[in-house]
């Protein structure tokens, strides 16, 4: 094949490739551990109790000061009631797919037709499946953008730079995390993707509606920065129409706020905005600085442990490729984003991982382009001639598979070290003592995976009081988020003691074997299921902390450089049974 004709091929052989990468985001996003506790406590456990009645509530969503939004999970209830329905039909052979050890299937002697029935009420099943949901949703945008960027340009630099930017995006260890998430962070990044795509080939309407979702519909109106400079290009395009652009964008933002509105004052009760009530909260002096506060080299670890020198060269991307070339505006608007967020997220005090998950795509876009613009330039200077699509493609695989290596090498380290409690809490579905039992966890309260994974036979789950000094979730009460006496909560993260089981009411207790702080006493309790935790503070080898390495890790782990601790499920010895 020509050269040429490779160049004219290269878009529709994204249409080969997105099986794949659909499956890759599907596997790797149900191997990943829960990271953040506000996914679980702030998305998950309310979708479980609008899906359940049950569930934990946060102060956020409490009547009082209604900074979350209910419009965000209700897709999800929709596609959740769709898989109830469909969860007890499908193919054994789905669930090894989708996820190790987290479901397990029924003895095969009682499988029949080539179906397997999910234990208990399918909750764990549920979980699975909207994770994986939620990384093909993910996916899909990823590939709409890679599409729209090998569509910009019929130049040889260009596709390579979207075939480049695919490549980067999947292998990378920051998306293997944030694609399956539950949280605004995540949905911004994916409805960023889309609207980046929208932007590149023209579609100035589709842009603003996914702009305007994004920042009255998620919760998180933050994200409008990331919007504003392809929104200022395209109201430059659009100058000619310019008064009927707005009022049709003003028109879509009244529909969205208003869909948003009635879900709330459905489940608040009254009418509310939680999007400014946030963007209050948010603003003003100390709000968020109460969970914490971190320097600014903090962001550069997670984007040097998700991205290596992907990152870095995605960030001086924009101003060295303006040196180099200035062909392409469009791409070139579409990294600006990166900074304006970089420049509003740095100076927080209060820093998190996900905050920096919206410029993941611009990240890797960057680091392709000025890899491919270099290149190209420097073979043009030295050979005069310009370099085949072959050759480039080749010599961005040399360059970036080091990169590849090493984030994949970090994906399998978070899901080999910090999965247990995603696997020891499944067990609960099959413990035969388990209903009507008081089920508890203490200072592990912060890696609870949700709900889900609680069988709704159980009497309750609850929070034995421990070293932790913050606000605890609370159960949610009958009304939800509407207003009730009963329950306390306040702003400045101070403990409620309502929010506290007593240890003695406890029949299971979640625990790693290392803590002591609520088990006073360990001969009350029987170890009936555990998982391996990687403990980070007897692991005195940097580099396995960081990274999974075959054969040598497990090398060190017999030379007592890297150590593990037991996350087990206890249960109390005067219950008769076990796993």
């Amino acid at each position: 094949m020509t050269d040429s004709a490779s160049i004219s091929a290269t878009p529709s052989a994204w249409s080969y490739v997105t099986p794949l990468y659909l499956g890759w985001r599907v596997y790797w996003a149900n191997r990943m551990p829960i990271m953040d506790c506000d996914e679980v406590y702030n998305y998950w456990e309310p979708l479980h109790f609008l899906l359940y009645g049950t569930g934990f509530q946060t102060w956020e969503y409490a009547n009082k000061f209604a900074l979350r939004t209910y419009a965000y999970l209700m897709p999800l209830v929709g596609i959740s009631k769709i898989y109830q329905m469909l969860i007890p039909y499908l193919p054994a052979w789905l669930w090894p797919l989708l996820t190790t050890d987290q479901t397990v299937l029924v003895n095969a002697s009682t499988v029949t037709d080539s179906l397997a029935s999910v234990p208990s009420d399918g909750k764990v099943a549920l979980f699975v499946l909207l994770r994986a949901t939620l990384a093909a949703a993910m996916a899909y945008a990823e590939l709409s953008f890679c599409q729209a960027i090998a569509h910009q340009s019929k130049t040889e630099r260009i596709r390579v730079a979207s075939l480049t930017t695919g490549g980067l995006l999947l292998l990378s260890a920051g998306m293997s995390h944030a694609a399956g998430a539950l949280l605004p962070s995540s949905s911004l990044m994916l409805l960023w993707l889309l609207a980046a795509s929208a932007f590149l080939k023209g579609q100035h309407l589709w842009f603003a509606t996914l702009a305007i979702t994004a920042t009255l519909a998620i919760g998180w109106p933050f994200g409008v920065l990331m919007f504003v400079p392809l929104g200022l290009s395209v109201l430059y395009h659009e100058r000619s129409r310019i008064f009927l652009f707005l009022f049709q964008i003003a028109l879509l933002a009244a529909a969205i706020q208003g869909v948003v509105m009635a879900v709330d004052y459905q489940q608040y009760g009254k009418w509310v905005s939680p999007t400014w009530n946030i963007l209050i909260y948010n603003t003003k002096a100390g709000g968020d600085e109460l969970y914490g506060i971190e320097p600014w080299s903090y962001y550069v670890k997670n984007l040097a442990l998700n991205f290596n020198y992907v990152a870095a060269a995605g960030i001086v991307s924009l101003p060295l490729i303006v040196v180099w070339s200035r062909d392409n505006t469009a791409l070139l608007m579409t990294l600006v984003p990166m900074y304006v967020w970089l420049g509003v997220v740095f100076p927080r005090p209060h820093k998190e991982e996900r905050f920096l998950f919206p410029i993941y795509p611009c990240l890797c876009l960057g680091a392709s382009l000025l890899s491919v613009t270099v290149i190209d330039s420097a073979w043009r200077w030295i050979r005069k001639t310009p370099l085949s699509i072959r050759s480039a493609l080749a010599i961005q695989v040399l360059l970036w598979s080091p990169a590849a290596i090493l984030s994949f090498s970090r994906t399998l380290a978070l899901s080999k070290y910090y999965s247990a409690p995603l696997h020891v809490y499944s067990q609960f579905d099959h413990h035969p003592d388990v209903a009507d039992s008081v089920l508890c966890t203490c200072g592990e309260w912060y890696r609870f995976p949700s709900s889900f994974y609680l069988p709704s036979t159980i009497q309750s789950f609850g929070f034995v009081q421990c070293s932790f000094e913050g606000q605890l979730p609370q159960p949610f009460q009958s009304t939800g988020s509407r207003p009730n006496e009963s329950i306390h909560f306040n702003d400045q993260n101070r403990p409620e003691l309502s929010a506290y089981t007593s240890i003695d009411d406890c029949d299971f207790l979640v625990d790693l074997f290392s803590s002591t702080d609520c088990r006073e006493n360990d001969s009350i309790w029987k170890p009936v299921a555990l998982g391996s935790f990687l403990d980070s503070e007897r692991t005195t080898s940097t580099l396995h902390r960081t990274l999974y390495i075959p054969v040598l890790h497990e090398r060190e782990e017999e030379s007592g450089s890297v150590a593990y601790v037991d996350y087990i499920l206890y249960q109390r010895k005067a219950t008769e049974g076990s796993i």
